[in-house]
C-alpha cells in the first residue's frame, strides 16, 4: 500500500492551506458577484420607478390628451 505513488506531482504534495485559500477566495468572489447583481437589480428598479408617474392613471390621461391633440 505504501509503494503506491500519490495522485499529485512527484515531488510536490498538495497544500491544505492553498486548497482552503482557493475555496474561500472563490466563495468570496461568488458572494461579491451576487451582491453586485442584487445592487444593480435594485438600482434598475429605482430608475424604472423614477420614470413612471406616481399616479398610475396619469399615463391614460396623457395618452387621451395626445390623441385629442392629434385628432
Amino acid at each position: 500500500m505504501t509503494d503506491k505513488p500519490g495522485w499529485w506531482v512527484k515531488d510536490e504534495q498538495p497544500s491544505l492551506y492553498l486548497w482552503v485559500f482557493t475555496k474561500m477566495t472563490l466563495g468570496a468572489a461568488y458572494g461579491a458577484l451576487f451582491l453586485t447583481g442584487v445592487i444593480f437589480f435594485i438600482l434598475i428598479l429605482r430608475v424604472l420607478s423614477g420614470l413612471l408617474p406616481e399616479d398610475p392613471y396619469a399615463a391614460l390621461e396623457t395618452g387621451a390628451q395626445m390623441v385629442a391633440l392629434l385628432a
